[in-house]
Formats: C-alpha cells, sequence, structure tokens
C-alpha cells in the first residue's frame, strides 16, 4: 500500500475537479501502490463510508477478478479502481450489477476507441475475443437489516474496474498475450489515462447513483445489445460439470437462462461461458 505521505501519482483535487460528478468521486483516494483497491475500499464501506466513495490506484500488488483470479494491475499503463455503491434496491436485483456496470464500461471504451466492445457473460469486456476490461462486484448485507424491509437489506457493494490501457504485448504474461488486450493496441496509440478515467466516471455517475431499480431494465438491454454469445449454442463451465445448450437470456437478476439440449429451461448465478464449436 502507498505510504500517507508519498506524493500520489495524480493529484485529488486535480482530478475532481475535471469529474463534474453529482455523487462518484466526491470522496477521491489515489495510491500510487495498493494490494487491492476492492479490499481497501471494503475496509471503509465496513466503516461508514459514503456511496460514490472512490479509490484509484496505479498499481496493484494484488489486484484479483473473479473467483480469485490474479488480475494483472502494474504501473503506468491501466486503470486500476474501486467506488462503493449503496442502492435502495431488492437483493435479488443486485447480481445484475457486475452486468450493469459492464456495459456502461463498454459504452465507454467504444466511445473513446471508435470500436465496438462486446460484454461476456458476467463480467468481462472484450474486444474481438479478447479481453480490454473486467468487472468484480463484492456486496456486504448486513445481519442487522434481515427483517427489515426488502428495500433496504443491503449494506454496500464495492465495485471494481481493471481496464487495460496502454499495455503492449510484452506487458502481459505469457499466458494472458492472446487472451488479453489494451485499448492501445487495438487502436495503435498511446490514450492519456486521466480522460478515459474522467469518461467513465461521468457515465457511471449518471448510471448507478439515482433509481437503480427503475434504471436496470434499460441497462440490462444494452447489456443483451452487447452480448455476443446470446441466443447462441454455449458451453457453461461449472465447478464438476459442463453444460451445454442455448444462452437464451439474463433474467433480473443478471443469471443466465440457459435452454439445455433436453428443451429444459435453467438458471445460472455463476460459471464459466465459452462458445459452443
Amino acid at each position: 500500500m502507498s505510504r500517507r505521505t508519498e506524493k500520489p501519482f495524480w493529484d485529488p483535487d486535480e482530478l475532481q475537479s475535471q469529474f463534474n460528478t453529482a455523487v462518484l468521486g466526491k470522496r477521491l483516494i489515489v495510491f500510487n501502490r495498493i494490494t487491492s483497491t476492492n479490499d481497501f475500499l471494503k475496509r471503509l464501506a465496513r466503516r461508514g463510508a459514503e456511496a460514490g466513495t472512490l479509490v484509484l490506484a496505479d498499481q496493484q500488488t494484488a489486484g484479483r477478478g473473479r473467483l480469485g483470479r490474479p488480475w494483472q494491475s502494474p504501473p503506468g499503463v491501466g486503470l486500476w479502481l474501486s467506488f462503493i455503491l449503496r442502492p435502495a434496491a431488492p437483493l435479488a436485483l443486485i447480481g445484475a450489477l457486475p452486468l450493469a456496470i459492464a456495459v456502461v464500461a463498454a459504452e465507454t471504451l467504444s466511445a473513446i476507441c471508435g470500436e465496438t466492445f462486446a460484454v461476456k457473460w458476467p463480467n468481462d469486456i472484450l474486444w474481438n475475443q479478447r479481453k480490454a476490461c473486467g468487472i468484480l462486484c463484492e456486496t456486504q448485507i448486513s445481519p442487522v437489516s434481515i427483517s427489515e424491509d426488502r428495500l433496504n437489506k443491503l449494506d454496500y457493494v464495492v465495485a471494481g474496474i481493471g481496464i487495460n490501457v496502454n499495455q503492449q504485448p510484452k506487458d502481459f504474461h505469457a499466458e494472458w498475450q492472446r487472451r488479453a488486450i489494451s485499448l492501445a493496441m487495438i487502436a495503435g496509440r498511446l490514450f492519456d489515462r486521466q480522460s478515459v478515467l474522467v469518461a467513465l466516471a461521468r457515465r457511471l455517475d449518471k448510471n448507478f447513483f439515482g433509481n437503480l431499480q427503475s434504471e436496470m431494465p434499460a441497462l440490462l438491454s444494452r447489456w443483451r445489445a452487447l452480448c455476443s454469445e446470446l441466443g447462441k449454442p454455449v458451453i457453461l463451465r461449472q465447478a464438476h460439470e459442463m453444460i451445454s445448450g442455448i444462452f437464451e437470456d439474463i433474467g433480473t437478476g443478471g443469471e443466465m437462462i440457459l435452454r439445455t439440449v433436453d428443451g429444459q429451461h435453467q438458471t445460472f448465478s455463476a460459471g464459466e461461458v465459452s462458445m459452443a464449436k
């Protein structure tokens, strides 16, 4: 973790002046180096940090994605950030948050690069089947709220976003060189990371700090439009089995609705999906 006395790689006050956001980034913490922005922000959230609190790092030494997989977060080339959400929404809806954040991130990257990015269930943003961005949402439910009104059960969500901005192929570990890609590799030029951050922050602020329950159906419709696997034969890999079928739709909570080979519809909240060959 960065020492508090160390000058941050970006000036928080300067960034906030560029954001022009209503909620996101009103409290902004910038690190040169940290283990994980999600882990740090979860500690703040447990102490009552407000929605919209944003943590940004130039480097993560223990960044991770879904299922605890390591996420390469080297200095100087990417955007590694996390923010707090405290939406007044039913718990059943919260599972759709990674999809909703993914589609906003994909739309942001498309606007910046002039290229079309696809979303992959449940939390990836791809270009030409290679990963440019990933989302990790971690949720805390307050035990005190179990018997309370269903709209107030959620304590917080910490949403982490990692974007490969200016990496070159040599910057990725060997096992990722054919699966990962950066904006610079796509466009053939380097990008100003602050400009990418500001564009993303404005779109996130617009989409996630109002009435999320009423906005989620439109967000999921936009996700469907960008999902290349939807309506096609896929294989869903889970811990001990592989399930084949047609990826028919997503549910209101972001779950996959799969029509299996026997014609039955099954719903899944987790797993790894790939196109059937």
